[in-house]
């Protein structure tokens, strides 16, 4: 999984200026009519009882906010970040102070420049500080911890602990392995690690995760990573709270030490795969799968080669791991898109999955409930499965175009006869020609 992957970049116009220009008279009264009731409520929003951390969050969700506008032809977070910022620093009053104050410590450059630049204007004129503001972004890391599910390994929460004047603070990312390990979730809270972890020991609502320390630099790289992988993503299925939270985290980010995530573990080589694939078509949990005919092997074993391909390429977490959530993407997403294989190899696949789920259980020496819950999914969501890749419009291109050269009788060693299919292809409207004349199964 993880979604398709793109380059985020976004012009970024220097020295945070706030394109303004190309904006009409009336489009310009408008955002100032904006800009004003922002600020008109910052006044109830930010007052002075309000703690530091309360602040940086209402920050980085007016952030967000910039972030997620759109202008065809300009540079959006210009024309509403910069625009707001220089409306505030004008303004002159109070409340425009203390938006800047909340401005400046925790959204990017050159945008946090310009906003103290734009306060220490205004603090200079006579205007008192916020209470505030002394403390905002004055913080320093202390621990990092690890939440996770030791069986189904779905994702981890990284916890990170800050300490200030005021009190310590918890700032946490849910690295969604499942999605591969993009930064899915977020959350800040006025407490520490130790008392979080105490507070959710108190619930009996669900089964509580397993923690364990881990240093500052872990901790580091892990959001790092996640996030990269987040801003590479097309449409990343993040939540609200991520999306408001992200200019905050990624400024706490900016005052941890840097380092590797070391706790990753490698993927497997060829080799390892091979000889992996060779044990479990060996193994007891296969006995049953294979018929008479070579065929049927011949089936079995690709079918077995796609689940561990999902397996290692596409989620992460601990190796062979295999949950609920982690068979209805395959089922109900990956394989209708990407094995290549008719709707009688469909049929197989339930069998052959839930003995993937037997074999790697028993490798892992996880419970023998946690297994069945994992076989008992893969069953609950075949039908819909065998439905889904008989479909040629849920079919990916990769698996379109290999159904296609297998129905047509195509040597697949002959570049000939596939250069001349791959022509007729993009001759005749591509890809989408190619799905709209499949035939289902």
């Amino acid at each position: 999984m993880g979604g398709q992957r793109k380059t985020r970049g976004g012009r970024v116009t220097p020295k945070g200026g706030t394109s303004l220009g190309r904006l009409t008279a009336d489009e310009k009264a408008g955002l100032d009519g904006i800009f004003s009731k922002i600020l008109r409520s910052a006044r109830d929003d930010l007052t002075d009882d309000l703690d530091p951390l309360g602040v940086e969050m209402w920050a980085s969700q007016m952030w967000s906010i910039c972030q997620r506008a759109e202008l065809i032809g300009m540079d959006a977070t210009a024309v509403f970040a910069g625009g707001f910022i220089d409306y505030a620093a004008r303004s002159a009053t109070p409340q425009a102070l203390a938006v800047l104050r909340a401005l400046a410590a925790v959204v990017p450059e050159p945008y946090g420049a310009k906003a103290r630049r734009g306060a220490e204007a205004l603090s200079q004129s006579g205007l008192n500080e916020p209470a505030w503001a002394d403390e905002l972004g004055v913080v320093n890391p202390t621990e990092a911890w690890l939440s996770f599910d030791p069986v189904d390994d779905d994702g981890v929460a990284v916890m990170v602990t800050f300490s200030r004047p005021g009190g310590d603070h918890t700032v946490g990312v849910y690295v969604d392995h499942n999605l591969g390990a993009l930064a899915k979730d977020a959350f800040a809270v006025p407490a520490g690690v130790d008392e979080m972890i105490q507070r959710l020991g108190q619930r009996e609502d669900e089964d509580p995760p397993e923690y364990r320390q881990i240093s500052l630099p872990e901790a580091a790289a892990r959001w790092r990573d996640a996030f990269e992988r987040t801003d590479l993503t097309v449409e990343p299925p993040t939540t609200e709270d991520l999306d408001g939270l992200r200019a905050l985290v990624l400024a706490r980010l900016a005052r941890m030490p840097a380092g590797s995530a070391t706790s990753v573990p490698p993927e497997a080589n060829e080799a390892e795969r091979a000889q992996l694939l060779s044990e479990f078509l060996d193994s007891k949990e296969t006995v049953g799968l294979f018929g008479e005919e070579n065929e049927s092997a011949e089936v079995v074993e690709h079918l077995s080669m796609s689940v561990m391909a999902f397996s290692f390429d596409c989620v992460r977490g601990t190796p062979l791991r295999f949950s609920p959530v982690m068979v209805e993407i395959f089922c109900l997403d990956w394989a209708p898109r990407k094995i290549a294989a008719d709707r009688e190899a469909f049929t197989v696949l339930p069998d052959v999955l839930a003995a993937w789920i037997r074999f790697a259980g028993r490798r892992r020496g996880i419970p023998e409930e946690a297994i069945s819950e994992s076989v008992e999914a893969a069953y609950d969501y075949a039908p819909e499965m065998i439905d889904l890749a008989s479909d040629p419009a849920n079919w990916g291109p990769a698996k379109t175009i290999a159904l296609a050269i297998e129905k047509r009788g195509i040597d697949v060693t002959d570049k000939t006869a596939l250069d001349r299919f791959m022509d007729e292809i993009n001759g005749k409207g591509g890809i989408d020609w190619l799905t709209e004349s499949a035939s289902p199964f």
